[in-house]
């Protein structure tokens, strides 16, 4: 029915909630922690975040539980996404590290399992990233759009696979996948970027299969925050840390 509000009404819209599935994880392995900032290595499928749909099982909430404190996030990670992430424990921290992730003072150092064998030991893409039209958010590298810039290594490939580090020298959504799948190299298991996103579709519709996994090459996409080194934002000294490379990697370092 319809009915024209009157100033001043509030209207309520009430959202059936969705039972949340049970945690997979009680606690998170911790990279550094002391009285003002931890570091965690977040496993791929959590979130960093609550959201209207997932209140408990990410990054925030288990920490919060797991150190009996509330914790503020400098940055985030997307859900798939594994590796180095940190957290404030006092909201001055978290803005002076939120200060130096937004100034690109952190350095940053990713993994990636890609599609192929990478035949450049090492390369530098300048190439500007832009909106792609359609019904999915994609970003893709175009002539025009936001500048993006990212070193890559390989470190390893086994002629169908390879390992990629990636060094993000802006910091643009999504930048380190498009970037690579711009290559020719998509990053294993990547929805969004591998084929023309169907699999993303899919996933948000709640459709996709083991077979669509499959296909892509892994049940998410294989990208690691691999390395983070910063300034601690209490004593200035600098902080470097590594997540070591997770299990689900089919390729390691050459010589690790």
């Amino acid at each position: 029915a319809s009915a024209r509000l009157a100033e001043g009404q509030t209207v309520l819209i009430r959202y059936p909630r969705t039972a949340e599935p049970p945690l997979r994880h009680e606690t998170l392995p911790l990279l550094h922690s002391d009285e003002w900032l931890a570091v965690v290595d977040k496993p791929g499928g959590v979130l960093s975040h609550p959201t209207d749909k997932v209140l408990n099982n990410t990054v925030t909430s288990i920490l919060t539980r797991q150190l009996g404190r509330k914790v503020f996030l400098a940055h985030r990670l997307d859900r798939e996404t594994s590796g180095a992430l940190v957290l404030a424990l006092d909201p001055d921290c978290a803005r002076s590290l939120y200060e130096q992730f937004v100034g690109r003072s952190v350095r940053k150092e990713y993994l990636a399992v890609v599609h192929g064998e990478v035949s450049w030991k090492k390369k530098v893409l300048d190439a500007p990233l832009g909106p792609e039209g359609g019904e999915i958010r994609v970003r893709q590298a175009v002539g025009t759009g936001a500048s993006a810039v990212t070193a890559f290594e390989r470190l390893a490939t086994d002629g169908k696979l390879s390992l990629v580090s990636a060094k993000p020298r802006t910091g643009r959504l999504h930048q380190i996948r498009a970037h690579l799948a711009h290559l020719g190299h998509p990053v294993v298991g990547d929805k969004l970027y591998i084929g023309e996103g169907e699999a993303y579709m899919k996933a948000v519709r709640r459709e996709i299969v083991q077979d669509d996994l499959t296909a892509l090459g892994a049940d998410r996409q294989l990208l690691h925050a691999w390395r983070l080194e910063f300034e601690h934002p209490k004593h200035g000294r600098r902080l470097r840390l590594e997540a070591p490379v997770p299990a689900d990697f089919p390729l390691r370092p050459e010589g690790s």
